[in-house]
C-alpha cells in the first residue's frame, strides 16, 4: 500500500515510517503544504495522512485537504492532530478529511486504521 504523509515533525514522520515498515508499505512524506500540494495528484497513493499544524505555513493541514479536494484527489485522507475538542472533528469532516486520529499516536490503532484502509483497496 502506497501512504503520503504530510508531516513537518521528525519525530512524527519516525513513527509513521516504523509503523509503515511494519506493515510493508511505502511510504511518502512531505515536510511542508506547498511541496505536497504540488506533488500529490489523484492516484498518487492509496491513503493520505495529514498532519493538521504544519508550522508557521501560510497553508495548514486543513487548508491543504481542501485544495487536494479541489485537484481531484479522492484517496482518504486521514487527519492526525492533538485537537479533538468539540467541534473539530465536523471541521476535519467539512475540510474533506476522512476521519481523524489524536496524537499521540498509538502504534496498535495506527496499524489497525491503515488495515482498514487497505482492504478498501
Amino acid at each position: 500500500m502506497r501512504i503520503i504523509y504530510i508531516e513537518d515533525n521528525l519525530a512524527n514522520v519516525a513513527l509513521i515510517e516504523r509503523i509503515c515498515h511494519m506493515n510493508e508499505d511505502e511510504l511518502v512524506t512531505y515536510n511542508d503544504p506547498e511541496t505536497a500540494l504540488a506533488s500529490i495528484a489523484p492516484s498518487s497513493a492509496d491513503l493520505i495522512l495529514m498532519d493538521l499544524h504544519l508550522g508557521n505555513r501560510a497553508i495548514d493541514g486543513l487548508q491543504l485537504t481542501r485544495l487536494l479536494r479541489q485537484k481531484g484527489v479522492q484517496e482518504p485522507i486521514i487527519a492526525i492532530t492533538a485537537y479533538d475538542n468539540l467541534g473539530y472533528a465536523d471541521q476535519y469532516l467539512a475540510a474533506g478529511c476522512n476521519g481523524y486520529v489524536r496524537k499521540p499516536v498509538a502504534i496498535r490503532s495506527m496499524l489497525s486504521l491503515i488495515n482498514t484502509y487497505r482492504t478498501q483497496e
